[in-house]
């Protein structure tokens, strides 16, 4: 069981290895058991027994304690970030990150650097460096009109090209089992 303050009155997060016996060890300290004797919001971080849940609240509710809301396990999501659209080419020495993906309607010099946690698009020549999934998605892709970049990364992959590329139309670059691979797009 884990506690914090809050500005309603102190949060108890209960955890699936806690038990009414630990609860009761708590109770045994007087300064826990003051600060549970005011507002109290219960948060369970994971599904529980019915037992424990009502358990607690009574010996809250016995020490003079409030129960003023219960907190239902969560999934945590984050809301995909949003995409960078770039409507001209990045020279040579710019620099684009972003946390969603990146989309150049341009090219991509050589010696510029294009970072994105999700895709990579680049409607034109990729001649820069370019790392997609930055922070470790492998769904990642990277997709221009011709890629002549000296490196591409996806998640963790690496792979490092001479600068030179067949003219075959767009390309797409992607994971397969761990390896960085480019191919026609289409």
């Amino acid at each position: 069981m884990k506690t914090r303050g809050t500005r309603k009155g102190i949060l108890l997060s209960l955890e699936k290895d806690d038990s009414l016996e630990s609860f009761d060890q708590i109770l045994q300290n007087p300064e826990h058991k003051s600060l549970l004797s005011g507002n109290v919001m219960l948060e369970l971080t994971d599904r529980l027994p019915w037992s424990l849940i009502s358990g607690v609240a009574e010996r809250i509710e016995a020490i003079g304690g409030t129960v003023l809301e219960m907190r239902p396990p969560t999934v945590v999501t984050q809301a995909k970030a949003e995409t960078i659209i770039i409507a001209r080419t990045v020279r040579s020495g710019g620099v684009v990150q972003s946390s969603g993906s990146v989309i150049i309607l341009g090219d991509v010099n050589a010696g510029a650097e294009i970072v994105a946690e999700d895709d990579v698009i680049v409607v034109g020549r990729l001649r820069g460096i370019a790392h997609a999934g930055a922070t470790g998605n492998e769904n990642a892709v990277i997709y221009a009109q011709r890629i002549e970049s000296p490196q591409l990364r996806i998640a963790g992959a690496l792979a490092q090209g001479d600068g030179s590329s067949v003219d075959r139309g767009p390309e797409i670059a992607h994971l397969k089992d761990g390896n960085i691979v480019l191919r026609p797009y289409g």
